[in-house]
């Protein structure tokens, strides 16, 4: 581990994970009872019931590209799909999504090289997460695709531009993903049924997650502020 670097959790970090938590529970109050109001529920599911096919393969692409294009909201695309297509369809179409969105990504940072990259990418977040992937590999890619508020979709990126062998990272991020899939989608039958069980669910395997993360982290001996940092 490097010197004098902080062994807790960075304070941006702490703030923004007060803040997610205060927005999760206040979106799990509200919007039962919203998003009726802001989906167009009958003209929506006449669309989909005609055009089922469509829907589907247009849930798959902008999972994709919400990858690819790190700032689309991917946690409201799984609560979308899980709403509109249940949460075990719903799962399998994101799952193949944000699969082929990172794979691609990886392929593309693979193939055009560093040069190109470097210069759309943040520099400091791209420098951590090439430290850590040259520190600690296969570990590092299997805690950040577990833990939440972490940059995964830039980790993605510096996989490619690592050298990293890209089936075995591609492999074990896309099985870290599978969990937030069927979290978010998860939350998504909730809105659609009201049943508790969906939060239940969520909730375990969300504790799992973040179990077999730390477990990891302990095992390994990194720091959060290493996974984190204060720019992240």
């Amino acid at each position: 581990m490097r010197e004098g670097k902080p062994k807790g959790f960075p304070p941006s970090l702490i703030l923004r994970a007060i803040l997610l938590l205060g927005l999760f529970a206040g979106a799990l109050l509200a919007l039962p009872h919203l998003w009726p109001l802001v989906t167009e529920r009958e003209r929506i599911e006449a669309w989909l019931s005609a055009n089922r096919t469509a829907g589907a393969l247009a849930l798959v692409l902008l999972n994709a590209l919400q990858v690819i294009i790190a700032p689309l909201p991917g946690a409201l695309l799984g609560w979308i799909s899980g709403y509109w297509f249940g949460p075990w369809w719903g799962s399998l179409l994101t799952w193949i999504g944000v699969s082929l969105g990172n794979g691609l990504t990886m392929l593309l940072a693979r193939s055009l090289g560093r040069p190109l990259w470097v210069a759309f990418l943040p520099p400091e977040r791209l420098k951590r997460a090439d430290d850590l992937l040259r520190r600690y590999g296969f570990s590092a890619v299997l805690i950040v695709f577990l833990l939440p508020l972490t940059p995964d979709d830039l980790l993605s990126w510096a996989i490619g531009l690592s050298p990293l062998p890209l089936i075995p990272a591609l492999a074990v991020s896309t099985l870290a993903r599978l969990v937030h899939v069927l979290i978010t989608n998860a939350l998504g039958a909730y809105l659609r049924s009201g049943e508790l069980l969906w939060v239940g669910v969520a909730a375990l395997l969300s504790a799992g997650a973040l179990l077999a993360a730390w477990w990891i982290v302990r095992a390994i001996r990194i720091s959060p502020a290493e996974i984190y940092g204060e720019d992240y």
